[in-house]
């Protein structure tokens, strides 16, 4: 007797609503949340004027953080069967800029 082969993994809508979710929170919450630690830590108790040095290592760690995050959860989801997930995951970091830079939402 033949066998019908399973889909085996999550479901389509729980791979298709954790996609969704995972744009704002790797493209926009992460790297803020990054920026606004790293940033933070220049307005500290004897920092002294090194509060600029804080705020430009605070923009590169959070696109950076950003990047890499989506990278794993990219890789780690694609393993696991998601199909938009990893998708979402990987370009999460990079669609936020891409709107802003295009001016779309100014038209």
């Amino acid at each position: 007797m033949t066998s019908i082969p399973a889909r085996l993994g999550p479901s389509h809508l729980k791979d298709a609503s954790l996609a969704l979710l995972s744009l704002p929170l790797l493209g926009a919450v992460l790297p803020f949340l990054v920026f606004s630690f790293v940033a933070g830590l220049g307005n500290g108790p004897g920092t002294g004027d090194d509060g600029a040095a804080f705020l430009g290592i605070g923009m590169l760690a959070g696109p950076a953080v950003s990047l890499v995050a989506g990278l794993v959860v990219a890789f780690r989801t694609w393993r696991s069967g998601y199909q938009f997930l990893p998708v979402a995951a990987a370009l999460a970091p990079l669609l936020l800029p891409v709107v802003l830079s295009s001016g779309i939402l100014w038209r």
